[in-house]
């Protein structure tokens, strides 16, 4: 099995700031979820663990940071999140690309034009944010593995979440990290840079958005071509986790985000196919070396007064006839296995996605 145990996801703890604002600032600008301001972070990480020693039953703006170590040194590197539902108590806006009819009977002209229109089409659902790895762990699948590990913790604490799971993918940027839509469209109605709403979003400011984006339909024709190809594009690097995603059912249908116009996709949980393989068993052998398949396996639990733990890894993993699974001991260390625990498990793809 080499080194794939050495990997884990847990959720991210309060210790683990300093290792977040590093990742947030190798990330750069873009990564809304992820910015490079300690403050917020700090933030963001007392709620996630706030969160987790909560009973909960029924999803709501809860956040749940979780982080991939790498156990060997023992060093944080990539992070995920999951927000149990958005727009709740405020809106979560999103451009939508729609076609309206241009027409003349009298010149016999009959198209659609493409326009964004300012909505709130998210409300309610859960999303899938804060996707990144280091550089020197975009290998190996390990971007799949980190990707995958939020739907086995989704999986297991279902009550959590909405019936719809959306995310936003990062857009195209220059190499200055300017939103290419940014500049010829948002800029016009704010006056400040890309990274400075951004920041700003962040923070959780939104309702400058509604004061002043324009209200009424944008058509897009009327943007620099450049601009216009930007629209519902991923940028290079959020590209392989869009593709990870599409294969676990998400779609795209038109939504943008306000930024930077990367496309937002959408999946009803129970139809994304890591939950729908998800399977479940206890452990019945823990062995120096197992033969089985690689799988993506998890350890979750939730006590009485509703504290939530989550472990998961990647490595062999055989279900014998009576039902029972069997690890080796890497796993069984790395999970903090005993006989009797129960696993849940997918098969692994190995299929390598850096970052959304």
């Amino acid at each position: 099995m080499g080194d794939l145990s050495m990997l884990i996801v847990r959720p991210a703890a309060l210790t683990d700031l300093d290792a977040l604002e590093r990742l947030a600032r190798e990330a750069g600008p873009g990564m809304t979820n992820l910015p490079p301001d300690r403050g917020t972070l700090r933030e963001r990480l007392v709620g996630s663990v706030a969160a987790l020693s909560e009973p909960i039953s029924s999803p709501g703006e809860e956040s749940y940071l979780l982080v991939l170590e790498d156990l060997d040194p023992g060093t944080v590197v990539g992070c995920c999140a999951i927000f149990g539902a958005v727009g709740l108590t405020r809106p979560f806006y999103s451009f939508r690309l729609s076609k309206l009819p241009h027409t003349s009977r009298e010149l016999g002209r009959f198209e659609s034009v493409e326009v964004l229109q300012l909505v709130d089409e998210y409300a309610g659902a859960s999303e899938l944010a804060m996707l990144f790895l280091r550089q020197s762990h975009r290998r190996d699948g390990n971007g799949g593995f980190l990707s995958r590990s939020r739907f086995l913790f989704m999986g297991s604490f279902p009550e959590r979440f909405a019936p719809r799971v959306m995310a936003e993918m990062r857009g195209v940027s220059d190499e200055a990290g300017r939103s290419i839509l940014w500049e010829s469209l948002g800029r016009h109605f704010f006056d400040m840079d890309f990274v400075s709403a951004d920041r700003l979003s962040a923070e959780g400011h939104y309702q400058f958005i509604a004061d002043l984006m324009p209200k009424f339909p944008v058509y897009v024709r009327l943007l620099p071509k450049a601009a216009q190809a930007a629209i519902g594009v991923p940028h290079p690097h959020t590209a392989p986790a869009l593709a990870l995603l599409n294969r676990e059912g998400f779609r795209y249908e038109g939504c943008v985000d306000v930024f930077d116009g990367g496309p937002t996709v959408h999946c009803p949980m129970t139809q994304i196919r890591t939950i729908q393989d998800r399977a479940l068993a206890p452990v019945g052998a823990i062995s120096e070396v197992c033969t089985g398949p690689p799988h993506l396996i998890a350890k979750s639990q939730s006590d009485a007064a509703g504290q939530l733990s989550f472990r998961a890894c990647r490595g062999a993993l055989s279900v014998g006839r009576d039902g029972t699974a069997q690890v080796d001991r890497e796993v069984a260390i790395a999970l903090g296995l005993s006989i009797g625990d129960e696993l849940s498990f997918v098969p692994d793809s190995r299929r390598t996605q850096s970052e959304a």
